[in-house]
């Protein structure tokens, strides 16, 4: 029996791919075959990757081909078919299931490629004649030839579940990517899901079966890759009441949603869910109206600010934005972003559009003048409506915004200078990315200390009136942050350490210096926590999981 390797080639150690394992699962699964899992990441050397995969002797390797990893999986086949002439070589994935006779003319070492739904196709092309194989390109007598599509798989419960039990026990600290449905309903023109307008689900007995298994070994994020997982009320409400009778501590589950789709009863069932136990992504992408119509996404934003308020206490949000859509210039862009700033999700993810093959956009190219990436990720360089200038400048605002916003340590600081010197938080993140720019900050890598340092220097830079006070913010988050080894040159340290001494003899610590090693004492001569006038003495408490405080 020939040796079929199965390749995935993430973006990240900590990520894991979901496709090669329900295709080893299937194939098993219907078959006597054995299947064996490659996985690497992009960060890897390629020479290493090679190496592995020579000395695993495979007869087949199928790759799993993404826009994170085709430049990679296409050098690295190239090289395969150097040192194994013999070895066929398979792709799938959607980067080859769209121009596939293009690709598969211009890279002569592709043997096969896999389109649309993989497990089947894969199925069908290990075990039976190539002639009466549908869903597969193929080489015969130097032509490429195609028997036509495979129709997706109509009982998903067919397809076993992706994990074994002894993958799961060791990876508590991984990211494992699971889903409850495929397709989705909405026709969003730059999405590739929305090539798949119908939408088919597992059974709710078998997802729940699924969830025990997270649930029983305690991974610690589960991420749902269903498009839009709130579509049908009666089956994500019941998936997650489930899951609330069955909550644990430590695990996270992440689900992409449509934010205003939720109504009262799903709201005051969400407020409720414990702190941490559920994320959500949502896609705002555009407040422009004209965009929204043209993307074919059309937000309720007034439901949708209303809904995030409601429940962003206890649930864990990043909101989406895309630069670069049509009718979306610089100056709306301003607007969208000072709706999502408003909304204080955890995250603001500020993305760029990619111009993907088999997308509605990517047929409009012309109509809205699109220049783009020819490699991947295919990210867009400007438009009609944005220059390529404007998206660079919105590139460096999308750097320094993770750092002072996503990172979350800044939150004190950053609401006073936005409360008392800016009119809207885009003008902000715009100022303090030019002056990175000009200093060349954006060409060097920053430790942590070195973005406060950047920030009170930027303040003193801007002139902006009571640095004192602005001090005593910086500091606190500074100290907020964890135990500090050293200060930074601007923190004025006041410390009565005969007062801190007594605090940390009436706590429970086995000694003083245990005790000086989880805190940190400081006073502060502007009241941060309250915001007002007057002195405040403050016991910082280190936890693993986070800073508490204490007022004296």
């Amino acid at each position: 029996m020939s040796k079929i390797l199965l390749v995935g080639i993430n973006s990240q150690y900590v990520h894991t791919n979901l496709a090669i394992r329900y295709i080893k699962n299937y194939v098993e699964n219907y078959s006597s075959m054995k299947l064996e899992i490659y996985e690497s990441s992009i960060n890897n050397q390629l020479s290493a990757i090679l190496t592995d995969i020579f000395e695993k002797s495979p007869e087949k390797i199928i790759f799993s081909t993404y826009i994170w990893n085709k430049e990679y999986v296409f050098k690295l086949v190239k090289e395969i078919k150097k040192i194994m002439p013999n070895t066929s070589v398979i792709l799938g994935g959607p980067e080859v299931s769209y121009l596939t006779d293009k690709i598969m003319h211009e890279n002569p070492e592709i043997d096969f490629i896999i389109t649309g739904e993989g497990e089947k196709s894969t199925l069908d092309l290990l075990s039976e004649s190539i002639e009466d194989v549908k869903g597969v390109y193929y080489r015969k007598e130097g032509q490429i030839k195609f028997n036509g599509y495979k129709p997706p798989i109509s009982n998903l419960d067919e397809i076993p579940f992706p994990y074994s039990e002894e993958e799961l026990k060791n990876s508590k600290n991984k990211i494992l990517y699971y889903e409850s449905s495929r397709g989705c309903p909405f026709e969003c023109s730059y999405c590739m899901s929305s090539l798949d307008k119908s939408v088919r689900y597992f059974s709710l007995e078998r997802v729940k079966e699924d969830l025990k298994k997270f649930l029983q070994e305690g991974i610690t994020l589960i991420k749902f890759v269903d498009r839009t997982f709130n579509i049908d009320k009666r089956r994500y409400m019941d998936l997650w009441k489930f899951l609330l009778e069955n909550y644990r501590e430590e695990v996270t589950f992440h689900f992409e949603i449509s934010g205003d789709l939720f109504d009262e009863e799903t709201i005051a069932f969400l407020e409720k869910i414990p702190q941490g136990f559920f994320q959500f992504e949502i896609g705002v992408q555009t407040i422009n109206e004209k965009t929204m119509k043209a993307i074919k996404r059309e937000n309720d934003l007034e439901r949708l600010k209303n809904n995030v308020l409601r429940i962003k206490e206890n649930i864990h949000l990043h909101l989406d934005l895309i630069a670069g859509l049509p009718y979306e210039d610089y100056d709306t862009f301003k607007n969208s972003f000072d709706y999502v700033y408003s909304l204080k999700p955890e995250m603001i993810q500020l993305g760029f559009l990619k111009v993907l093959k088999g997308t509605l956009i990517f047929g409009q190219v012309e109509k809205y003048n699109y220049k783009f990436l020819n490699f991947p990720t295919y990210e867009v360089l400007s438009n009609e409506f944005i220059s390529y200038k404007e998206l660079t400048d919105l590139k460096k605002i999308e750097t320094v915004l993770d750092y002072y916003y996503n990172s979350e340590n800044y939150p004190k600081t950053i609401e006073y200078i936005l409360k008392h010197h800016y009119k809207r938080p885009f003008d902000f993140y715009e100022d303090i990315a030019r002056y990175y720019d000009s200093r060349g900050y954006f060409k060097v890598s920053h430790k942590q200390v070195s973005i406060f340092n950047h920030l009170y220097e930027f303040y003193l830079y801007k002139g902006f009136s009571d640095i004192e006070i602005f001090k005593e913010y910086l500091k606190y988050d500074y100290l907020t942050l964890k135990k500090p080894g050293s200060y930074p040159y601007w923190i004025k340290s006041i410390k009565d350490k005969e007062k801190y001494n007594e605090i940390l003899k009436s706590m429970n610590f086995k000694s003083i210096r245990e005790g000086h090693n989880k805190t940190e004492f400081e006073k502060f001569e502007y009241n941060v926590v309250s915001d007002k006038s007057g002195e405040v003495e403050i016991l910082f408490i280190y936890n693993r999981k986070e800073t508490k405080i204490q007022e004296y």
